[in-house]
């Protein structure tokens, strides 16, 4: 296949992974790698820069227009970070010596339970816990859906930056991204609302994302040709996502994240069984 059916291939499927990414405070990124390992037939390395810079795109774009609503709980982004990026630094060093297939095979687990998790939960957010105390974390945002200002409260902090640790631990050995991690993290034990944990997510995983980005730039690895129309494709669907996110039921948007963690779940299960390979 020539370079121009390829990078447009790239970008069409660039809008479908950035609007689903930006919803979702997935970054994008873990969606374009298996398109470009399993349908493109990318090489590992040149896949994962380009997965990279498809997450610091789409946390580019959605991470602007959600800090402009104030959907971003910054403060709280800045705590977690130094967590994760401290796990994600570690995982690297680690996975140079543990059984990455059976942390895969944890983690596939873990997946499919947080699935099955959200996919049950029915709280609106609207029904959140209100704000209590004076603490810096809790937030606020205006709901388009329910017009209405949605206030938390930040639930299990010392628990959530543990998980946080663990979470870029593992994305930093099995490299399928955070956000996959953080996401259900935020909701499901910090208690805060489905889409602040999308928003303040996807302003994290560009900022570990650029990180790792800058060692495959200069070890030669970015495809410049390709980059384009995935920053392009990437940057068109997470505007697409953030708009989306606004006006969607925090209930769908929960069982649309539960079926993508089932999905990683089993991509990542398929990949520990030799089934799929990178």
């Amino acid at each position: 296949m020539g370079i121009y059916p390829v990078a447009l291939a790239i970008f069409i499927f660039g809008i479908f992974a950035g609007s689903l990414g930006a919803m979702l405070g997935l970054g994008g990124g873990v969606l374009m790698i298996i398109f470009l390992l399993l349908a493109l037939n990318i090489p590992a390395h040149q896949a994962v820069a380009l997965s990279l810079i498809a997450v610091i795109a789409s946390s580019s774009m959605g991470g602007s227009v959600y800090i402009k609503d104030r959907m971003t709980n910054l403060k709280l982004a800045m705590v977690l970070e130094t967590f994760t990026v401290t796990g994600a630094v570690a995982g690297a060093f680690l996975a140079l010596s543990l059984p990455v297939s059976a942390i895969q095979v944890l983690l596939g687990c873990v997946l499919f339970y947080t699935s099955i998790t959200m996919f049950r939960e029915r709280k609106e957010e609207g029904e959140g816990a209100e704000c209590s105390g004076s603490s810096p974390l809790h937030g606020e945002f205006y709901d388009e859906q329910s017009c209405a200002t949605v206030k938390y409260s930040i639930k299990n902090l010392k628990l959530g930056a543990a998980a946080s640790l663990i979470a870029g631990a593992v994305s930093g050995i099995v490299g399928i991204g955070g956000g996959v991690i953080k996401v259900p993290i935020m909701n499901i034990v910090m208690k805060i609302p489905i889409k602040a944990a999308a928003a303040t997510s996807n302003f994290m995983v560009g900022v570990t994302a650029a990180a790792s980005a800058v060692v495959y730039f200069q070890n030669g690895l970015v495809d410049l040709q390709l980059a384009a129309p995935t920053m392009l494709g990437i940057m068109i669907g997470a505007y697409i996502g953030t708009r989306l996110l606004a006006r969607s039921r925090s209930v769908v948007l929960r069982r649309v994240l539960a079926v993508v963690l089932a999905f990683f779940g089993f991509v990542l299960l398929l990949k520990t069984g030799g089934v799929l390979v990178w």
